[in-house]
């Protein structure tokens, strides 16, 4: 089988890109096109009958996938208000991915009144002409379309008509497809970033015995440990012995200007660090599968593999700071390292009463109630020139855009479409979101990261420029914005004051943007829960700023019918509300328990019955 595998893989990837015209009126819809009828930032919509103060519920409809291993998840907030989400694509993930969106495919038809329901369980929001948000009807639409020939495959997948190899290479090529710019097929040379810690090590244990120095500087064994990959390895645990042997025996070695023993030994190193991590197999150019660690030959050592990145742009708290050359900057209330929490009786998905939270899951990672929620902050009123620049629909008269900056008593905001996007990437079991960590940088620290496996790091950033005040200093005025600003053709101005005026950033011929001597954090247990960071770093050069595309906010408006929204919602309500956000399908092949459907299945059937 093996060796006509890769032909059979190519005649039939042709069939499901190549001709799918072949199909009378097939529909040829792609995931563009729903971007393009989406506003450029934020959410908008009209209220109707039902909703509460203006607001109504939701649910995600855009293409991320559900990854179900919180090893693999990485979360992450820094200097500039942007939370950056990286996640390991390993091949449960994709190989669960198409069927899990044909699993939210069927479950959304299902509450409009669909597939045989007795009742519709929720009443999709719509426009002053009765059209409804179109949202859930391109979802389904793409999912459907013939462009990337999803159910086809789901269809014969579930006959047992396709191979491992097969399902890996179209769950992989669509994800791409329906995420542009966000999936990274990293190649990371750690040959050479294990040969630049050599040198480091040498610097740093000039003079210096190995196996007493990292005994007695905790500090400086997390900044060992975390370059032997810049940005990739983030350590959480206090180390092991074991690890401090490995680390002992690695850095001796390096003192001694050994080779090929050096790269073993760093190699076993770095497998120790990053723990189940890279436990997983690939597809490689032949349609077979391989581990990500390609080594045979230590001196061209490299791990292969796709990895997820998104970048969102975060609210802070209505506080400041200043750096050490006196930028009065944005500051943030939970610098450090944190889990999500677990609330009795309502789990990491916090659905609260106030309708201005939208009745979307606020996560909470700090037990006074500091976590990640929705903007918490809209807008009316907006004119012409607003609505044209944004590409807001003429008939919406509310806007939910998040403020790139101080805006809270403490939390971390998110879009809507982006808080509801983190909870559904997150693992649907309450007991997997706890394992989740949070990265808070200290405030003057910038986050940054090797997005696309180049060797080269980059100040972590994301195209958003509006910018708005609040009402009044109340509860209630400090939810409605005013003086929205998109900042076009005020970049520079923006960024200015975002960054800092002074020895922050200049730009180059290009009108590229570079950061001079850039810091960081490296939050460890060391940090844990304590709101500040051990370790921070001056990274010494240039750097250039990588601004991801803002992803469009896809969310479906509804108004349920298995309650009244209020001021005080029914407990049956929320936990049809939280459901919405555990949505999950798997393929066939798949554990049902392990990749969390089981879980979903289960908690549906006590709640729609």
């Amino acid at each position: 089988m093996k060796s006509v595998l890769p032909i059979f893989f190519s005649l039939f990837l042709s069939t499901l890109f190549i001709s799918p015209m072949c199909k009378a009126q097939a529909n040829t819809i792609k995931v563009e096109t729903y971007n393009q009828s989406l506003p450029l930032w934020g959410a908008t919509w009209t209220p109707q009958a039902g909703s509460a103060n203006g607001y109504h519920p939701s649910f995600y409809t855009g293409f991320a996938m559900r990854a179900q291993f919180p090893e693999k998840i990485h979360l992450r907030v820094g200097r500039g208000n942007q939370t950056r989400m990286t996640v390991i694509l390993d091949d449960q993930t994709i190989n669960d991915y198409l069927f899990d969106l044909v699993k939210r495919d069927q479950f959304y038809k299902k509450l409009v009144g669909a597939n045989g329901i007795n009742r519709p369980l929720v009443t999709l929001v719509s426009d002053k002409q009765g059209k409804a948000f179109p949202h859930m009807q391109y979802f389904n639409q793409v999912v459907e379309s013939s462009i990337y020939g999803i159910k086809d495959f789901v269809t014969m997948a579930q006959a047992s008509a396709v191979t491992p190899e097969m399902t890996y290479a179209k769950g992989l090529s669509t994800l791409k497809a329906l995420n542009p710019g966000r999936v990274f097929m990293l190649k990371l040379n750690l040959t050479e970033s294990f040969n630049r810690w050599k040198l480091q090590i040498q610097r740093t244990l000039a003079e210096k015995d190995p196996s007493t120095y990292f005994k007695t500087n905790p500090a400086e064994t997390l900044v060992a440990i975390e370059t032997l990959l810049w940005s990739r390895i983030n350590f959480v645990e206090k180390p092991s012995q074991l690890i401090i042997t490995q680390l002992e025996e690695t850095a001796a070695l390096a003192l001694q200007n050994a080779d090929v023993e050096f790269l073993d030994s760093a190699l076993k190193l770095f497998k120790l660090v990053t723990g189940n991590k890279y436990n997983f197999q690939v597809l490689n150019q032949n349609n077979q599968f391989q581990s990500p660690f390609q080594c045979d030959d230590l001196q061209n050592c490299f791990l292969i593999y796709p990895e997820f990145t998104t970048i969102y742009p975060t609210g802070s708290v209505m506080e400041s700071t200043r750096d050490s050359v006196g930028n009065v900057i944005n500051t943030y209330s939970t610098p450090g390292l944190w889990k999500f929490l677990n609330y009795p009786g309502r789990e990491v998905d916090n659905i609260r009463d106030e309708p201005y939270y939208g009745w979307i899951p606020k996560m909470d990672y700090e037990a006074a109630g500091n976590g990640f929620h929705n903007p918490g902050v809209r807008m009316g009123g907006m004119n012409k020139a607003v609505k044209s620049a944004m590409n807001i629909p003429a008939t919406h008269n509310t806007l939910w855009a998040v403020k790139r900056g101080g805006v809270s008593h403490g939390c971390l905001r998110l879009s809507s479409g982006h808080t509801w996007e983190m909870r559904h990437i997150l693992p649907v079991e309450n007991s997997k979101m706890i394992q989740v960590y949070f990265f808070g940088n200290d405030p003057k620290d910038f986050d940054l990261f090797d997005v696309n496996g180049d060797g080269k790091l980059e100040v972590m950033g994301v195209e958003y420029l509006i910018s708005y005040g609040l009402a009044g200093n109340d509860n209630i005025a400090r939810r409605e914005g005013k003086d929205l600003d998109v900042n076009e053709g005020k970049k520079l101005e923006f960024y200015t004051n975002l960054y800092g005026s002074r020895s922050v950033f200049t730009q180059d011929a290009d009108g590229k943007y570079i950061f001079t001597n850039p810091s960081i954090s490296q939050p460890s247990h060391l940090d844990f829960k304590r709101k500040k960071i051990a370790n921070r770093l001056t990274l010494p050069g240039d750097y250039r700023l990588y601004e991801q595309t803002y992803e469009q906010d896809k969310i479906q408006l509804y108004t349920p019918t298995l309650g009244t929204l209020s001021e005080s919602i029914s407990t049956e309500l929320k936990l049809f509300i939280r459901l919405m956000g555990r949505v999950r399908g798997c393929a066939p092949s798949s554990n049902k328990s392990q990749c969390g459907e089981a879980a979903f299945d289960q908690e549906a059937k006590t709640i729609i019955r």
